[in-house]
Parts: C-alpha cells; structure tokens; sequence
C-alpha cells in the first residue's frame, strides 16, 4: 500500500476517485462542483439517488463512468446521513471497510481520496492501513478547495 499527496487530482488518473457524501445530496463543495462538470451523467445519477432516498449512510458505491481513458469510475462514499450530522469515527470505520469492499470487488488498485472535512488525516491513514493491509492499493489524497 503506497500513499502519494497530489495537488490536483484532475492531472492524474487514477482508476477511481472517492466522492464523500451526504445522503440527500445537498453537497456544494468544490470536489462535488468539478464531478458535475466533468462527470455529468454521474452526478445526475448520483441526484436521482438522493431524492429517491436509497442511499444507506456509511456506505461505499461503486459507479461506472464508461471513460475510453482515464478515471473509470467514481466510489461514493455516504459519509453523513445528512449535511447536519457530526462525522463519528465508528461510521468512518464502517465507510471505510465497505470502500475495500468495493476495491476488491471491483479489483481497483488506484484511487484518489479527499481530505474530509472533521477526519484527521494521520487517522484515515491509519484507518486505511488496518483495513487494506493485505490489499496492494496506491491511495492518492487531495485537498478538496
């Protein structure tokens, strides 16, 4: 498991990009801004979901973007119930257990990470050294402003 700091995650292209979320898609941060411009359909789909209310909180989904290159598909993690809610370290486990889920389902082995807002990022680290040790993984983290 390697873990590489990048500026801007749209010079690279990893095999997916994790997009934190809260689950009634109210989400006006920067990541969630350059996802609607490059990724429309996603987002679109990513609306829909909400507003039909089958998101389950603490949970990582894996999306398809059809790209002939580059970044193919987005893990949405529901890291909030809603934009209210106090991020807990027990749901950032569970979110963070159900990512690996999604990697080893989906056999990705490159993803890119923002920094979340209320998580420390020595203990996400941590948190996902525990849970993708066995795992070869190359996790890129970005600032999301």
């Amino acid at each position: 498991m390697k873990f590489i700091e990048v500026d801007n995650i749209f010079d690279l292209y990893p095999e997916a990009i994790a997009h934190p979320i809260n689950c009634i898609g109210l989400s006006h941060d920067l990541l969630s801004k350059k996802i609607k411009k490059v990724w429309p359909n996603y987002y679109r789909e990513y609306a829909r979901t909400c507003l039909r209310k089958q998101f389950i909180p603490y949970k990582a989904y894996y999306h398809s973007i059809d790209a002939l290159f580059g970044t193919k598909s987005i893990v949405t993690l529901t890291i909030r119930n809603n934009w209210q809610e106090r991020l807990k370290q027990d749901s950032m486990k569970e979110v963070i257990n159900s990512l690996m889920q999604q990697c080893k389902k989906q056999n990705i082995l490159t993803i890119a990470i923002p920094e979340i807002e209320g998580v420390p990022k020595h203990w996400l680290e941590q948190e996902l050294k525990n849970t993708f040790q066995d795992y070869p993984i190359t996790i890129y983290f970005f600032k999301n402003n």
